[in-house]
């Protein structure tokens, strides 16, 4: 339940992150085209009248007042805005550099900056902070100091930014008390689930010897019959998986792996594939074997011997008579890699995502007839999670591979 927490705790704030701040960036893109909105129209403007301001009073009952009023010209805009005009003659050497309106610069600097905007090949656009047009007949450079309207864009946009920051703080510390609530529904859920699993396998544990003591008395009293060795089979079969149940749910159990040790991983797994030597000769399967020598890995030896035996049976059980079974091993400086291959038939229609689903069958093929219960590969996944790692079943032309990836940041307790 702690990691689901994390993770419903991590979206939220992701998800509240993502909606501020494409709310930041939508108010600053719409602030600097208002900007350059207004800065255009009053560029254009001063191009229509010689490169000179006109005064508001010129425009009082004409249609273009409410425009101008809309882009805040007033009475004081032409005492007010700061911009230069340098003018060209026809043979583009320039003729005239009025300053008038402005301190920041001389009559050099404008010059310069005149001709650099020229080289840009646009008719408007920004330079630094000033906003700037060539008129349509190349004649002239209206270069409008623009800084205020983009000091202001700057600051509200700041002020937006940190008013994001607080609330999606607030929302997280908020919403971090609220998580415990929100998951102790799933949580008590998932504990009844378990429980009743324990519960379930123990009560089941009795009935299961009462009828393997009593199918042991009938055939002393009787002798051996098919109806007996069928009672028996069935018998061990259920109390197998009753085991696995509870071994499932007892790895389920655990948040954090312990009883970590250093462990010489290519012998554990040398030693697992002994105990299967006569499956795969019986089945004329060929095992190959390329494990890094002597490869030393921090983990749980009873856990990690589990997994490979479930891999290794698994590989056993499924491998297609004459065929082969591969089994890789490394590691780099992150993590230890083990690949199990086997040979057999793959159904193109089938999810081998959800061979990790207890009691899952693909296909007809993997039916209790070939034993096992449907629990093994639940737990090597649950195994490997414990070890800070990944496991996945992938497809071939030939057969089936199993990725294994383990952390080698363990350490031994």
């Amino acid at each position: 339940m702690k990691k689901l927490r994390k993770k419903i705790i991590l979206g939220v704030i992701a998800s509240v992150t993502a909606v501020f701040a494409l709310t930041v960036l939508l108010i600053y893109l719409s602030m600097m085209w208002s900007a350059a909105q207004r800065a255009d129209s009053l560029t254009a403007l001063i191009a229509d009248h010689n490169g000179k301001l006109p005064a508001f009073s010129e425009f009082i009952n004409s249609e273009q007042n409410e425009k101008l009023r809309l882009y805040r010209y007033n009475e004081e805009s032409p005492y007010r805005l700061r911009y230069f005009t340098v003018f060209y003659d026809e043979n583009n050497e320039i003729s005239k550099v009025d300053i008038e309106h402005i301190a920041a610069v001389n009559e050099n600097a404008a010059a310069q900056l005149a001709e650099t905007v020229r080289e840009y090949d646009k008719s408007v656009g920004y330079h630094d902070d000033y906003r700037f047009r060539c008129s349509d007949s190349g004649k002239a450079v209206i270069m409008l100091d623009n800084s205020d309207d983009l000091a202001d864009v700057g600051m509200v946009t700041l002020i937006i930014t940190l008013i994001s920051v607080f609330f999606i703080i607030m929302i997280t510390i908020v919403f971090y008390f609220l998580s415990r609530i929100i998951v102790k529904p799933f949580e008590e859920n998932q504990r009844m689930q378990k429980q009743f699993i324990t519960d379930a396998s123990h009560e089941l544990k009795t009935p299961l010897a009462i009828i393997s003591a009593n199918a042991e008395v009938l055939a002393y009293k009787t002798g051996e019959n098919e109806w007996i060795d069928n009672i028996t089979t069935q018998v061990d079969r259920v109390s197998g998986l009753v085991n696995e149940l509870l071994t499932l749910n007892r790895l389920e159990e655990v948040e954090e792996i312990s009883g970590i040790e250093a462990l010489d991983l290519s012998e554990l797994i040398k030693h697992t594939c002994e105990s299967f030597t006569e499956v795969f000769r019986n089945k004329k399967v060929t095992l190959t074997k390329d494990l890094e020598s002597n490869l030393m890995y921090n983990g749980n030896p009873s856990q990690l011997e589990r997994l490979i035996s479930v891999l290794i049976e698994n590989a056993s059980k499924y491998a297609s008579d004459n065929g082969e079974v591969k089994i890789i091993l490394n590691k780099d400086l992150r993590y230890t890699y083990l690949t199990v291959f086997n040979t057999c038939e793959i159904d193109p229609k089938t999810d081998y995502t959800h061979l990790f689903d207890r009691f899952y069958r693909p296909d007809a093929s993997r039916t209790s007839a070939t034993g096992g219960h449907g629990i093994g590969l639940s737990i090597a996944k649950r195994i490997v999670i414990l070890h800070g790692g990944t496991i996945e079943a992938v497809p071939s032309e030939n057969g089936l591979f199993f990725y294994i990836k383990l952390s080698n940041k363990l350490k031994i307790k």
